[in-house]
């Protein structure tokens, strides 16, 4: 995913012509992105289960506004955003004697953030850019005991985010935007001595308007 990243950036910066004209970076702007998200979380559990793997990729889209102010070659902002996530019935197994299971699930649905960023511009049209900020996530887990019983905790989580991305100005008022966020989250505990630790990153590419 990061090489990804690294070749959008790396796209952006061919395609910007050295004559380009100047372009205003100050403003408020408005978008859609679309792209991969890869949750890997903590999962602590009894001697079975502990290393459980539930890494996934999935499919992730939202929205987004934010603010820019320019100073020479330097643009800083806020931005927020709300993305979907497709991170649904990841699942661990606990094998126990006799046969007997017990099974762990784990759901992320959506991402709320609100984050500075902050970069500077390789041209007038191509901003390569940080942003930091807090972000919030529901997270749905559930454990079924082989030998009866069932445990469900859905909880808003409030959490860490920070990236990195890249943002080209291809018409006048429209630019194209790549950009790579890591999402921490404290644990959540769904059984007893059972945790989960969300963390997940999304890799998006969006569309602005800036007014």
């Amino acid at each position: 995913m990061i090489k990804v990243f690294y070749a959008s950036v790396a796209l952006a910066a061919l395609v910007a012509p050295a004559n380009a004209q100047d372009v205003n970076w100050t403003g408020y702007y408005a978008g859609a992105e679309v792209g991969a998200g890869f949750s890997h979380p903590g999962f602590e559990g009894g001697s079975t289960v502990s290393g459980s793997d539930f890494n996934e990729s999935a499919f992730v889209g939202g929205v987004f506004v934010g603010h820019d102010w320019q100073s020479g070659q330097f643009v800083y902002g806020g931005v927020a955003s709300f993305d979907f996530l497709g991170f649904h019935d990841q699942t661990a197994i606990d094998p126990l004697f006799g046969g007997k299971t017990n099974s762990y699930t784990y759901d992320l649905d959506w991402v709320a953030s609100a984050r500075a960023r902050a970069g500077f511009l390789a041209s007038d049209q191509l901003l390569l850019y940080g942003t930091a900020g807090v972000a919030v996530t529901r997270v749905e887990t559930s454990a079924d005991f082989a030998f009866g019983g069932t445990e469900t905790v859905n909880k808003t989580l409030v959490g860490g985010a920070f990236g990195a991305g890249a943002e080209y100005v291809f018409a006048p008022n429209w630019s194209f935007k790549t950009e790579y966020v890591e999402y921490l989250f404290d644990k959540v505990e769904v059984a007893n001595s059972i945790d989960f630790k969300p963390r997940f990153g999304t890799l998006n590419f969006g569309i602005s308007y800036r007014f």
